[in-house]
């Protein structure tokens, strides 16, 4: 059974098929910029079908526990939830930071299919990992 929280988070991309993907990330400056870049990297990881990249530099430890615990192995995982995803757009809309956490509320799909979550990341090291998603 694959675990809910990460297909919930990695089905999110329900954009336009065919379009051109836009980096949102580039609407923001300094750190939220990094922040939004983290979430763009996982839209691009899905257009190129990467789990790898995923699994190993996108996702927070404590939601690669939370599928280890459930006995599913991430690569499997995320490239299920690729393999169910209509297509794969998602538009940074704004980013909050407070220390060592960040949300970033994100869009996908488009005109009555739009749909609004919002992502946590967490910072590692120099960059942010993304640790859940709130429905």
């Amino acid at each position: 059974m694959r675990p809910a929280l990460l297909l919930c988070l990695l089905a999110l991309p329900l954009g336009a098929c065919g379009a051109a993907p836009r980096d949102s990330a580039e609407d923001f400056t300094g750190a939220e910029r990094a922040v939004a870049s983290t979430v763009e990297q996982l839209e691009s990881a899905a257009r190129d079908n990467d789990s790898e990249v995923v699994c190993t530099k996108l996702l927070a430890e404590r939601l690669l526990t939370t599928l280890r615990q459930q006995g599913t192995k991430c690569e499997t995982a995320v490239k299920d939830a690729f393999r169910d995803a209509d297509a794969l757009e998602l538009t940074v809309e704004d980013v909050t930071i407070d220390g060592s956490r960040a949300t970033a509320q994100v869009t996908s799909g488009t005109g009555d299919n739009q749909k609004s979550d919002t992502l946590e990341l967490e910072k590692v090291g120099g960059g942010w990992r993304i640790s859940s998603l709130q429905a």
